[in-house]
């Protein structure tokens, strides 16, 4: 089952393609500091953010591609992926047990991150 539409502003991850388009094959979000749930956006993380810095980094992260969407989206630009969503952030109106995301579309954002830290699902809303 495709996750939400998921809009990247991460830049610098390996994962991210032209359009804003997010070519993992599942995303994990997490909160940002461990043993206490997020209260806002800027506690959120994209755990899957892996930073382009050479082949290597690269090789390391094609176990997780969704090679089906990038190669039809290669052929036929426009089109959209939908990456699995993984969310343990409890405290999002947009969680569902088995920590699945209901949101229909998530903006994950980080412009220029260096690390997973520097990411935020703008999604994110405080149950309540």
């Amino acid at each position: 089952m495709p996750g939400p539409k998921v809009k990247c502003k991460v830049n610098t991850c390996n994962h991210w393609m032209n359009g804003d388009l997010c070519a993992a094959g599942n995303i994990d979000i997490m909160h940002e500091e461990e043993g206490k749930m997020a209260q806002n956006p800027e506690q959120t993380q994209c755990k899957t953010f892996s930073a382009r810095r050479g082949l290597a980094n690269m090789i390391g992260t094609l176990d997780n591609v969704n090679w089906g969407g990038v190669l039809s989206n290669t052929f036929l630009p426009g089109g959209e992926l939908y990456p699995s969503v993984t969310c343990i952030v409890n405290s999002c109106s947009y969680w569902a047990e088995g920590n699945h995301c209901k949101a229909e579309k998530i903006d994950v954002v980080g412009v220029n991150a260096d690390e997973c830290q520097d990411t935020n699902c703008y999604t994110y809303q405080r149950k309540g």
